[in-house]
């Protein structure tokens, strides 16, 4: 890479230019992405049994906690009153022993005995709230139910499937950028989800983003959410989203990335000015395999140096042979 020293009074170099031109960036990326429930579930029964209540409805919306389906739980009911009969005996006797103990007519170990009787009995008690608890169905948010597969009166083996459970007032998608964006993009960026088959865009915001980087792919994940309580947009479609990025109110260039030189005092450039080269320091910002976008440093009209730069160090005489145009540096 060109050093720093002071160019001699050597040769003209003949070196190729790229003119910066100063113009808004465009701040946004583009992608395709399955739109997914916000929380979805798959309803199962926790517990084998028969189905004695079915309540649960195909494509229905219920609320959080409402009872969807209930198995057998007769013989638990009685264990519960038997359960219920011994928490009350354990009870009374833990009073009258702990009454008789703080008048001398009985004895610690009676006492630790009549209180160890009695958590037994408690502890068993919640042993069988909770068995009934697991014959029960529950919707664990508000959502919709997908189609039931389920009937009353059917038996059915714990882990078998009831129904579907989705809230699809909230969507998300989830998709990855590519590493030159990775720092770019924003939790809270706007976000423009648009549905191609139905012709519906709603706009949404950038609600999570990975903490790293994949190794393999360098890319990052992002996760997308959009408000569908109307309804328009249908989880399991496929749509295209725009991310709006914050963008700066100044304006940048783009200059091709063999330009750019690295050192550990920062990025630099050498641009051409009255016939010798010369040192800018520069700021960058996104980045592509052939462009880099420069923030600050340059100003409009500088004749970037893009060739030679091996060769190149601070006022060296140079010769602008041929000045770039054509090519696309555009940092999108």
């Amino acid at each position: 890479m060109g050093g720093k020293g002071k160019g001699g009074g050597g040769r003209t170099l003949n070196v190729e230019g790229y003119v910066a031109t100063f113009a808004a960036q465009k701040q946004e990326f583009q992608t395709m992405a399955t739109l997914e429930p916000y929380n979805s579930v798959s309803l199962s029964a926790a517990v084998s049994g028969r189905l004695v209540e079915l309540h649960a409805k195909d494509g229905a919306s219920v609320p959080k906690g409402m009872l969807l389906a209930k198995i057998d739980d007769s013989e638990l009911r009685a264990q519960q009153k038997q359960a219920e009969s011994n928490l009350s005996l354990a009870t009374q006797r833990e009073r009258r022993t702990r009454t008789l103990y703080q008048q001398g007519g009985a004895t610690l170990e009676d006492l630790e005995a009549a209180v160890a009787n009695l958590q037994s009995a408690e502890a068993n008690m919640d042993l069988i709230k909770a068995q009934i608890e697991k014959t029960e169905v529950r919707a664990p948010f508000a959502g919709k139910l997908g189609l039931v597969s389920v009937s009353e009166g059917q038996w059915l083996n714990a882990g078998a499937p009831v129904a579907e459970l989705s809230d699809v007032k909230k969507l998300k998608a989830k998709f990855s950028v590519p590493q030159r964006y990775a720092s770019v993009v924003k939790v809270g960026d706007k976000v423009i989800l648009k549905d191609q088959e139905r012709n519906v865009e709603k706009k949404g915001k950038v609600s999570a983003l990975d903490a790293t980087i994949s190794e393999s792919s360098r890319t990052r994940q992002v996760v997308v959410s959009v408000d569908n309580s109307n309804g328009k947009l249908i989880a399991g479609g496929y749509t295209s989203i725009t991310i709006k990025m914050k963008a700066g109110k100044n304006k940048s260039t783009t200059i091709p990335a063999e330009a750019l030189i690295l050192d550990r005092d920062g990025a630099y450039v050498f641009v051409a000015q009255d016939g010798k080269a010369h040192i800018k320091h520069v700021k960058t910002g996104l980045r592509t395999p052939f462009s880099v976008e420069i923030t600050s440093g340059l100003s409009k009209g500088d004749t970037v140096i893009v060739s030679g730069i091996i060769s190149l160090r601070e006022g060296v005489p140079v010769n602008i042979k041929d000045v770039r145009h054509s090519m696309n540096y555009e940092v999108d």
